[in-house]
C-alpha cells in the first residue's frame, strides 16, 4: 500500500505504557511528511521534464530520420540524374556517329559523282580536241589544195595555173 504524505500526518499509533512522547512522533511525522511531499513534488516535476524531454528527443530523432532519408533520397536523385546525364552521353555520341557516317557517305557519294563528271569532261574534252585537230589538219589540206590549184600572178599581171 502506497503511502500519501496526508497519511503520515495523519497516522496516530495506538497509546501503551512506556512508549513515545507523542509530540515528538507526531513532530517527526510532520517532517516525514513534508519530506516525502517534497520528494513526491520533486518526482512529479522531475516525470513532467522527462515527458518534456523525451518528446523532444522523439522529434530529434524524427527530424535525423528525415534528414537520412532527405540523404538517401538525395544521394538516389544524383545516382538518377548521373545515370540519366550518362544515357543522354551516349545517345548523343551514337547520334553523332551516325550523323558522321551519313555525313561521309555523302562526300563519298559526291566524290564519285565529281570523278564520274570528271571522267566525263575529260573524255568530251578529248573528244573536242581530237574534232578540232581534225579540223585543223582538213583546213590546212584545204589550204594546200587552195595554194596548189591557184593560178600565181606574175609581177606584170598575167596568171598561170599551177598543176
Amino acid at each position: 500500500m502506497s503511502l500519501s504524505p496526508v497519511d503520515i500526518a495523519k497516522h496516530e499509533f495506538g497509546r501503551a505504557l512506556r512508549g513515545f512522547n507523542p509530540t515528538e512522533v507526531q513532530a517527526f511525522l510532520d517532517r516525514v511528511a513534508d519530506e516525502i511531499a517534497d520528494l513526491q513534488s520533486q518526482v512529479t516535476s522531475l516525470a513532467e521534464q522527462n515527458r518534456v524531454y523525451a518528446a523532444k528527443l522523439a522529434a530529434y530523432q524524427e527530424m535525423e530520420q528525415n534528414l537520412r532519408d532527405s540523404l538517401v533520397a538525395t544521394q538516389e536523385s544524383q545516382k538518377s540524374a548521373r545515370d540519366l546525364a550518362e544515357q543522354e552521353r551516349q545517345q548523343i555520341l551514337r547520334e553523332a556517329h551516325a550523323d558522321a557516317a551519313q555525313i561521309k557517305f555523302e562526300v563519298e557519294r559526291e566524290m564519285i559523282s565529281f570523278r564520274e563528271e570528271l571522267r566525263a569532261l575529260r573524255l568530251h574534252r578529248d573528244a573536242f580536241v581530237k574534232r578540232l585537230r581534225f579540223l585543223l589538219r582538213s583546213q590546212s589540206d584545204l589550204i594546200d589544195v587552195i595554194e596548189q590549184e591557184s593560178p600565181e600572178v606574175s609581177d606584170d599581171g598575167s596568171t598561170e595555173t599551177n598543176r
